[in-house]
């Protein structure tokens, strides 16, 4: 299969995942000298943790604002997608407070409860963030929607006490593996 093939696999993701806090996807292609593309939702808003952040919010507001979060998480579960790189800079926040989940560029869909790769994937390499990645996506191990549940307790953990679980040394990829 082409490039253009495989990269309307991807954006077959995303017209799949109607809900109220994951940004919705428009369309994608390719553009004449190959480079892929998407154009999604335009969302005005903040990073999570900087809009608690900077409105102060007490732990009881985050939590409202973490369970929007865990929402759009679940519901794309339901639909057989693994998001593979939750992290702060894609979850956004609107002025009235209502979460955005974004960037599901690198989201897999499930089969037999495991992440498959795909050929887009495959020639691209794994993007993820480190910081938020569960130990099996770091060892590049199969992925299962504990993927995500890890990369969201690391968020969890980082919203309300302010610190990160844990601090990855960054000597080499072998090192954030072992």
């Amino acid at each position: 299969a082409g490039l253009g093939e495989r990269m309307a696999r991807e954006r077959d993701i995303l017209p799949t995942l109607a809900h109220p806090n994951i940004a919705h996807l428009y369309d994608a292609g390719l553009t004449p000298d190959g480079q892929p593309w998407l154009a999604i939702e335009y969302v005005e808003g903040r990073r999570l943790d900087e809009y608690c952040s900077e409105r102060q919010l007490d732990p009881k507001a985050q939590l409202r604002l973490f369970a929007q979060v865990a929402a759009a998480v679940a519901y794309a579960h339901s639909k057989l997608v693994v998001h593979r790189d939750l992290k702060p800079a894609n979850i956004l926040v609107t002025d009235d407070g209502q979460v955005r989940l974004l960037d599901f560029g690198i989201a897999k869909l499930l089969d037999e409860g495991q992440a498959r790769e795909t050929k887009l994937t495959e020639m691209s390499g794994r993007a993820l963030t480190p910081d938020y990645a569960s130990p099996e996506q770091i060892i590049g191990g199969p992925l299962t929607i504990a993927s995500d549940i890890y990369s969201l307790g690391v968020i969890l953990y980082e919203l309300l006490s302010g610190l990160r679980p844990y601090k990855l040394q960054r000597g080499s990829g072998g090192a954030l593996g072992g």
